[in-house]
């Protein structure tokens, strides 16, 4: 996924709807790819041979680290993306200045979290190469 720098207002100011919605479904291809690689990390950590001899607590720490990335911020992402797509939606419908704002506000800040949530995941990622390579 090619992210841009950080949103700017005039970016979005700019931006027309349909380039906010191809952006919109781009970020829901991305989380499902994110969530379809949490469920390969997970089921390469719960095979005997990848992760034998390691620490429980270490082991344990990133298995909730995991569940944390997917339940909690991948699953609520999912559900904020698809809410702004209805709001799309509506704005479509019956577009005001306010509504148009609220959405670029919106979207913003999605953004903003798409980006923390790759990174927390590049970090997670790193924690689970730099672990498998003790072995």
């Amino acid at each position: 996924m090619e992210l841009l720098s950080y949103p700017n207002s005039s970016y979005l100011l700019e931006a027309s709807n349909d380039t906010l919605h191809a952006e919109s479904l781009e970020w829901l291809k991305e989380i499902d790819f994110w969530k379809d690689e949490m469920t390969f990390f997970y089921k390469l950590m719960h095979t005997k041979k990848a992760f034998a001899g390691f620490p429980t607590e270490e082991l344990a720490s990133i298995d909730k680290e995991l569940i944390r990335i997917n339940s909690d911020k991948l699953d609520k992402l999912r559900k904020d993306v698809q809410d702004h797509e209805q709001l799309l939606a509506a704005i479509i419908k019956s577009p005001t200045l306010m509504d148009q704002e609220r959405y670029s506000e919106t979207h913003r800040n999605l953004l903003r979290e798409i980006f923390a949530v790759a990174e927390l995941i590049k970090d997670f990622k790193r924690t689970v190469f730099s672990f498998s390579k003790k072995s």
